[in-house]
C-alpha cells in the first residue's frame, strides 16, 4: 500500500508586532517570510506607517521588552535574527533643534 502522506511546507514566517517610537496609538502585528530583506521589511513597514525608510531605525525586542538585535544591515534576511521575535519598533531619528 503507499503511503498517500503529503509534505506539509514548514511555515516559512513570523509574526511581528510592530510598533513606532514617534506614534503612541500606531501598533499593527504583519506576517513577513523569513526570507524577506531588511529592506523589503521597511518597504513594508513605510506602506503601513508613512515613516521613510531612510529614516528608520529598527530594532527587534520580546515580550520582557529585551532588546534582542538591531536590523541595521538592509541586505540581510529576517531569518537570520533571534527566533521567535515579538516586537519589532520603529524608532526615528531625533531631530535637533536650531
Amino acid at each position: 500500500m503507499a503511503s498517500r502522506l503529503q509534505k506539509i511546507e514548514t511555515d516559512e514566517s513570523v509574526l511581528l508586532r510592530v510598533t513606532h517610537s514617534n506614534l503612541q496609538t500606531f501598533s499593527v502585528d504583519i506576517r513577513f517570510s523569513l526570507q524577506s530583506t531588511i529592506k523589503a521589511f521597511k518597504d513594508k513597514l513605510w506602506r503601513k506607517c508613512g515613516t521613510s525608510v531612510n529614516s528608520m531605525s529598527l530594532h527587534l525586542y520580546d515580550d520582557a521588552n529585551t532588546k534582542l538585535a538591531d536590523l541595521a544591515d538592509d541586505s540581510r534576511p529576517l531569518g537570520i535574527y533571534p527566533p521567535d521575535p515579538i516586537t519589532a519598533t520603529v524608532a526615528l531619528p531625533k531631530l535637533s533643534q536650531f
